[in-house]
């Protein structure tokens, strides 16, 4: 592993990276997490911001090209809006 590239147990650097992300207004799946982050957890990360932190992701199910479904995650804009207003 770099020193850039948290090792696949790093709980609390994958939490922070996924949280960053979706600050962003982009959408994840566990596919882009592990190609992004190299996050093999991505929904229980998710679930840990939800629980530990109240941080509202959402989710829905999607249907990718090939038809699988998979799980997409993001936050709503407001809630972005919120908190980006909230640090300024």
């Amino acid at each position: 592993m770099t020193a850039n590239t948290p090792s696949p147990n790093d709980t609390k650097g994958h939490k922070a990276q996924l949280l960053a992300y979706l600050m962003t207004g982009a959408r994840i799946t566990p596919l882009e997490a592990l190609q992004r982050f190299n996050c093999m957890s991505c929904s229980q990360r998710l679930g840990d911001l939800r629980r530990d932190n109240s941080i509202p992701i959402q989710s829905r199910f999607i249907t990718t090209p090939t038809g699988k479904k998979v799980k997409e995650y993001w936050l709503e804009p407001s809630y972005i809006q919120s908190v980006k207003g909230a640090s300024a």
